[in-house]
């Protein structure tokens, strides 16, 4: 009895079924490369990626620049290119983009300000500002803007959320806690929750 695998045995219809399901040069995977670059070629790819991202939405100068250096990490350049380094160049983008008014730190902060205002007292937005990178004056300046309408602010969300004062102790809390947690101070919560310095327009 032939051995079932011995390969003698085989005949050419079965070398063919064989041969269908064997690895081959064009099937295998192809390991992808990214084309090296020059530095000022670099520098415009940086720039032209950075306009794309503020097209579609403001960026603080600080977040930007996470999301090139992310982007750009791994690109390769050309041989012998004299470079002083990813960050430089993008840190070169970013001061040009400023400088013209395409990126702008102040614009970012309204724009979080005006959104976030809508939902979130003035300690909340704050934080916000301060992980987005922004310098100290802009978030004081930005939070001193936000004041002006906090109890105004806190007294929508609050109405939208509960629309009548509490009945107990237990509820009293229950609706402190939530404006606490959107980031409004105690003063202003005893005051919407009490309905005290009321300006409703009539």
């Amino acid at each position: 009895m032939p051995n079932r695998f011995d390969n003698t045995h085989r005949d050419e219809g079965e070398d063919e079924a064989f041969e269908q399901f064997a690895p081959s040069e064009s099937t295998q995977p192809r390991a992808r490369t990214t084309p090296t670059l020059s530095a000022n070629e670099l520098h415009q790819l940086i720039k032209h990626r950075a306009v794309s991202y503020l097209s579609r939405r403001e960026y603080g100068q600080a977040e930007l620049k996470r999301k090139l250096m992310f982007a750009f990490a791994e690109q390769p350049l050309a041989p012998n290119e004299q470079f002083d380094g990813l960050e430089a160049l993008i840190d070169h983008v970013l001061t040009h983009l400023a400088q013209n008014n395409w990126q702008s730190d102040a614009r970012f902060a309204a724009q979080i300000g005006k959104v976030k205002g809508e939902r979130y007292g003035a300690a909340r937005i704050k934080h916000t500002l301060n992980q987005q990178g922004l310098s100290k004056e802009l978030i004081d300046e930005t939070v001193a803007e936000l004041a002006q309408s906090e109890l105004q602010r806190a007294r929508a969300v609050w109405q939208k959320k509960f629309g009548a004062a509490p009945g107990n102790a237990s509820e009293y809390a229950k609706q402190s806690r939530f404006l606490a947690y959107r980031g409004f101070s105690f003063d202003v919560i005893k005051k919407v929750i009490q309905g005290k310095d009321l300006e409703w327009d009539e």
